[in-house]
């Protein structure tokens, strides 16, 4: 806090001289806002003088605003799900015993370290010292008690969405307050880059979401101060053991994540000054504009990521569940013309699930726009244009996308293309909750979507095998292939990546003759940072890990 200090003095002579002196620096007053407080001395020789203090800090280097496009599905690390608002929070106040680097390496943070003791059993080390927010040291108990929530359930939660990651856990086992042996049914190779969840105290476990909020649950680098439709607010957490996880403690007192679902709206907001940080929620043409126009006040950093944008089908819609279909709109679609147009350049075309800088990346044949061959396979199928080149369709269905202006106008965009080959999509936005729901429950027969933040192969058979329908998996088009199944399942159980690649390899050969996906591009990662903030850094997968360096001026 600033204090700015005047002494104004003027010398009276009447009743009337006080008033106007009072009226005059009333004025004063209102030009420079703020707090003041005005003790009033008339010396003895008649003159009158006014102490004026102001509190300069409205605009106070003590608390950062980032830009979010949606609110965060749950604060409650339990019960998040593929919501990434919700993991980057989850990340900033939860410790969990393994996170990633700015690169997407993995790294331990409450476990020292994990020690394979066969291939279906790890011996996990704690570290000590470690405290929650009310003072208790974070053990064993509480990780034990966190992941028998989530893989278990507790009494009348829920289930959670990060159950079918651990479906091939037999038993954790407290050996001591620091050590605990996990013992799985079956190998699980990815097992280790799980443990993200965000560790709860014991205590806490049988508590719906809304009872937990300051609780003192929290170990991570900041704790929630206050939550709302439009504003989540998080404080420097006085107890955060930095030293202990090998961290930095936080330099900012307050991060605001301000709720903006209009990307207009988002962009004003960040030009007036309300927002210092948006970060992959700004259209291409604002992220342009900026370049262009306000270089002297915002720097943009890109990066290559750990994303990918997909056209998904529902299996158990008739339309798409003849391969066929799902083909011809893969061939009816230009990439390429909507990456230049539509985002700017600001990505690269996608030919599988994995970023080419992945080691597990595999490069599956491209499909090139061929508009004439996809109208001759619908007509094989029987979808044949029934008034040639005249407005009516082969078929229709609805196209469904969250209320993302971006992610609107890339689906308008295949519509038009689509309609080319006489397929009419209708563009339907929703709300991101009512959006998530639709697919969780199987009411969407083809969306526009993306993945992000992948940490191993295994991350296909979340999405595409057939016992990973939600809520437990990610797989909502309902896909199923008894090969792709045991390949898939063959990956999660071999240990020597080596082998586990050619694996997911033919995995992914087998899938791109049936299409549940059609991959479009994967996205660059981007952040408008305000040059009064310091420390900033994009990661690939896009957490917020460096706001705990951020500074601002």
């Amino acid at each position: 806090m600033i204090l700015l200090k005047n002494v104004l003095a003027e010398r009276f002579e009447n009743k009337n001289g006080l008033q106007k002196s009072l009226k005059k620096y009333l004025k004063i007053g209102l030009v420079f806002g703020g707090a003041l407080v005005w003790p009033i001395h008339i010396s003895e020789d008649g003159q009158l003088k006014i102490e004026i203090t102001k509190a300069v800090a409205a605009v106070s280097n003590e608390i950062l605003n980032v830009g979010f496009d949606v609110k965060p599905k749950s604060l409650d690390p339990r019960f998040i799900g593929a919501d990434a608002n919700s993991q980057y929070l989850e990340d900033l106040r939860f410790l969990p015993l393994v996170s990633f680097d700015e690169k997407g390496a993995p790294k331990f943070v409450v476990a020292e370290k994990i020690d394979p003791e066969s291939p279906i059993s790890y011996r996990i080390k704690i570290r000590k010292g470690i405290k929650f927010g009310n003072g208790k040291e974070l053990t064993s108990t509480d990780v034990l008690a966190t992941y028998e929530t989530v893989s278990s359930g507790r009494g009348a939660l829920p289930p959670s969405p990060r159950k079918g990651a651990f479906e091939g856990l037999k038993d954790l086992k407290k050996v001591n307050d620091y050590e605990i042996l996990a013992t799985l049914k079956t190998p699980d190779a990815a097992f280790v880059v799980n443990l993200v969840i965000g560790i709860l105290p014991s205590e806490a476990q049988s508590q719906p979401p809304e009872m937990l909020i300051g609780k003192g649950y929290e170990s991570g680098p900041f704790t929630l101060l206050s939550s709302s439709d439009t504003e989540i607010v998080l404080g420097a957490n006085p107890t955060f053991s930095a030293s202990v996880v090998q961290l930095s403690a936080p330099k900012m007192k307050k991060i605001a994540f301000k709720v903006i679902p209009d990307n207009t709206t988002r962009f004003a907001a960040l030009i007036k000054g309300d927002i210092d940080v948006v970060q992959n929620s700004l259209d291409a043409d604002k992220i342009v504009e900026i370049q262009k126009k306000y270089s002297a006040k915002f720097d943009v950093q890109t990066r290559p990521a750990n994303n990918t944008s997909f056209i998904g089908f529902n299996f158990r819609d008739p339309q798409f569940s003849k391969p066929e279909v799902r083909r011809a709109i893969a061939l009816g679609i230009d990439r390429e013309e909507i990456l230049k147009y539509i985002l700017q350049g600001l990505g690269s075309k996608a030919k599988s699930m994995f970023p080419d800088s992945l080691p597990y990346h595999v490069e599956l044949p491209d499909l090139v726009p061929n508009p004439k061959l996809a109208m001759e396979i619908l007509d094989k199928v029987g979808l044949k244009d029934p008034d040639g080149k005249g407005p009516l369709p082969r078929f229709s269905f609805t196209l469904k996308v969250t209320t993302n202006k971006e992610r609107i106008s890339v689906a308008k965009a295949l519509a038009a293309q689509l309609k080319r080959i006489g397929i009419e999509a209708r563009v339907e936005s929703l709300e991101f909750g009512t959006f998530n729901k639709q697919l969780a429950d199987g009411l969407a027969s083809a969306w526009v979507l993306s993945w992000t933040g992948y940490k191993d192969p295994d991350h296909l058979r979340y999405v595409f095998h057939s016992a990973q329908t939600p809520p437990i998996g990610g797989n909502r088009g309902r896909y199923s292939n008894a090969k792709v199944d045991k390949l898939l399942e063959a990956g999660q159980t071999t240990q020597a990546m080596d082998k586990r690649l050619p694996l997911y390899a033919e995995a992914q050969k087998l899938m791109s003759e049936e299409l549940p996906y059609v991959y479009l591009w994967y996205k660059y990662s981007n952040a408008v940072v305000s040059k009064s903030v310091k420390g900033f850094k994009v990661y690939s997968d896009g957490r917020y890990a460096s706001l705990v360096e951020v500074t601002k001026q």
